[in-house]
């Protein structure tokens, strides 16, 4: 890992391969034209607190799920936002949904829970890009606009709605945020154990950043020495917080120490996550590698599910990628497991992933840069055409309006008459392998998406 000419692109996992069909089955893009529901236009002057009749036709798709989890195949997409915040509202205010839960890091999470919940301060300060100790991407001004109407609403709900983060700190760019809370609650139950976090902090400090590139170009030249003390550290902290959970439980209560308990789990998580990214950029991908931020998401949710009162009802929001039911293949360019793959293995019917995707306009490009100072640009790119086996070219009929697809139903329909399934979806501008019709129970496509506000100057 010491060797300097290894800095790869990760583009090349996501390298162009043959489509599997010359044209989109026309049988499969008819029945999606005649019965997908069209939902409201997203265009200039859309308004997210309009009403949400449009969208009625997900009751029957959601029915009485725990989970409902809504994707994206490209961060920082205008029109996702706009969409995401107006399912929001009507799995909230229609569902009765209770929980609105974030690809995001669970400790940073805290605050923004506080915030929704009527706490002080401003959610710029929190969120904006560039915010924060660690001056990272935060969240788009969409996602700070959903929250600022999550807040209004639950100043005057019966039953508040909080937010919950179930991500690695900064999806895998500091240690700090999860380090330097356990730190204050180790200053209380076991002083003795500050040592190993101090070793993490120490060599974990000088190569953060605000994404995990940041870091997995570091480890490039950091001594194999340096990366096993601390994975070293971080295990031996893991170590003493499960030896010692009933010491621990007893001195500073059951709540505080399951956070702390996570925290830790994500700071060792953190340390794999950074590992498997330099492992891809040194030209050497472990995709089985990449499966230990998925634990972490699904283990997230699930703990909150487990301690959280009858009735908890969960908006989940993530990439497209992290959502899918199906797992990846173990040669492909993803991690094998995914965060929708565990949860729908322990879930069940109570989960359902609805991807959202786009044809036309522009999208977002990652161009992986290790002199930037988060390791990547977010580049402008014009939205490639639909691949003939893409569910995206399935939409082909539908280009004026964002259109709902039950994929169940159409899943159903290409089998009984013997039809060739998408193969495909897109993933910023390239399309990935996806047994589409079984990693997701709905997809929305939207024409013409756009970056977001914080993109788009």
């Amino acid at each position: 890992m010491n060797d300097q000419n290894h800095h790869g692109d990760l583009r090349d996992l996501l390298a162009p391969a043959e489509p599997a069909l010359t044209a989109a089955p026309v049988e499969l893009t008819q029945w999606v034209t005649a019965h997908s529901s069209r939902l409201a236009p997203l265009g200039p002057g859309a308004d997210p607190e309009a009403p949400l009749d449009d969208l009625e036709p997900l009751r029957a798709l959601v029915g009485d799920a725990r989970v409902v989890a809504l994707g994206e195949n490209s961060h920082q997409i205008h029109e996702f936002g706009l969409l995401r915040h107006r399912i929001l509202r009507f799995l909230v205010e229609q569902l009765g949904f209770t929980v609105y839960a974030m690809e995001y890091g669970a400790a940073e999470g805290r605050a923004v829970d506080d915030w929704v919940r009527g706490g002080p301060g401003d959610i710029d300060d929190l969120l904006a890009p560039g915010s924060g100790s660690v001056k990272g991407l935060g969240q788009p001004a969409e996602c700070r606009d959903t929250l600022r109407w999550l807040r209004r609403h639950n100043a005057g709900a019966p039953r508040p709605v909080r937010f919950a983060g179930c991500d690695i700190p900064l999806a895998g760019g500091s240690l700090g945020p999860v380090l330097e809370p356990v730190a204050a609650y180790l200053n209380d139950v076991d002083p003795g154990a500050l040592r190993f976090l101090d070793t993490a902090l120490e060599v974990s400090g000088p190569i953060a950043g605000g994404t995990v590139m940041v870091p997995a170009y570091a480890r490039l030249t950091l001594a194999a020495a340096e990366q096993d003390r601390l994975t070293t550290a971080l295990s031996r902290l893991l170590g003493r917080f499960t030896d010692l959970r009933e010491v621990y439980t007893e001195r500073g209560g059951p709540a505080a120490y399951a956070t702390a308990l996570s925290d830790v789990r994500a700071a060792v998580t953190t340390d794999r996550a950074q590992r498997a990214m330099a492992e891809a950029l040194a030209g050497a991908p472990d995709t089985l590698g990449f499966a230990a931020r998925e634990r972490y998401l699904a283990d997230t949710l699930l703990e909150l599910l487990e301690r959280s009162g009858p009735g908890t009802r969960v908006v989940l929001v993530g990439h497209n990628a992290h959502i899918q039911r199906s797992a990846n293949r173990a040669d492909g360019p993803l991690g094998l497991t995914t965060m929708g793959h565990l949860l729908s293995r322990a879930l069940g019917t109570d989960y359902v992933p609805v991807a959202l995707t786009g044809n036309g306009g522009e999208t977002v490009e990652n161009v992986p840069d290790p002199e930037h100072p988060l390791g990547m640009r977010w580049g402008r790119a014009a939205t490639p055409e639909a691949s003939p086996d893409s569910v995206e070219a399935l939409f082909a009929g539908v280009p004026g309006e964002p259109a709902l697809v039950d994929t169940r139903a159409l899943r159903a329909y290409a089998r009984r008459h013997g039809l060739p399934e998408p193969v495909r979806t897109r993933l910023d501008t390239a399309f990935i392998e996806v047994p589409v019709l079984e990693a997701f129970d709905g997809v929305v496509c939207v024409p013409d998406t756009t970056l977001s506000t914080d993109l788009a100057q």
